[in-house]
């Protein structure tokens, strides 16, 4: 359990699109605008354990074609994403923040994100001495610790960030929404040019 916790945990605390979307949605709609970026990335996180439960994920280590595609498309949702809330900084009012979090687009992103993928295709496997359907248990114990984990840090971020507001620390939140934002175009463009 604490091998599964230290594995998972610069996985959970690493700037993402959850950590940027959290604070975007504090931002627009307080603390239960956290809601929907959590219930997105269990989705996302609960897929990937399952697929590699069942064998699936390893296939992509088969067909290389469709690793890259997977990649390239998560690489530009990271890019668009980054965007979107980058540009609603600027925007009076914060329409546009509320229009580019969606239960759909948080999932997608954590989907299609790369390092949840890695880790289930190859880092858990690398650790695990089991095979067979002992693995599958593996995986399906190991996605109930990240999914758990990465429930309790969005929600403390989240506070923190709900914290800072009602201190008037607009501000700071909004240098790290930008910080963030421009950390997932960044990292969007590092993944497609190292991919291409």
């Amino acid at each position: 359990m604490y091998t599964s916790i230290a594995v998972l945990l610069p996985f959970v605390v690493s700037p993402g699109a959850s950590y940027v979307l959290t604070l975007a949605a504090v931002e627009q709609a307080g603390l239960k605008g956290v809601r929907t970026v959590i219930s997105g990335t269990v989705a996302g996180i609960a897929i990937h354990a399952l697929l590699a439960a069942f064998g699936v994920s390893a296939l992509l280590l088969q067909l290389p074609e469709l690793m890259s595609a997977v990649r390239i498309v998560g690489s530009m949702m990271l890019i668009y994403i980054g965007i979107i809330l980058l540009r609603a900084l600027f925007v009076s009012g914060g329409q546009q923040n509320r229009q580019s979090i969606t239960f759909r687009r948080v999932f997608l992103l954590n989907l299609l994100n790369v390092k949840p993928l890695l880790l289930y295709i190859t880092i858990i496997p690398s650790l695990s001495p089991y095979t067979g359907w002992e693995l599958s248990l593996h995986y399906a114990f190991i996605g109930f610790v990240h999914i758990t984990m990465q429930i309790g840090w969005l929600t403390l971020l989240g506070w923190l960030t709900a914290v800072a507001a009602k201190g008037k620390l607009y501000s700071l939140i909004r240098v790290l929404s930008g910080v963030g934002s421009l950390f997932l175009i960044g990292m969007g463009l590092w993944n497609l040019l190292l991919w291409i």
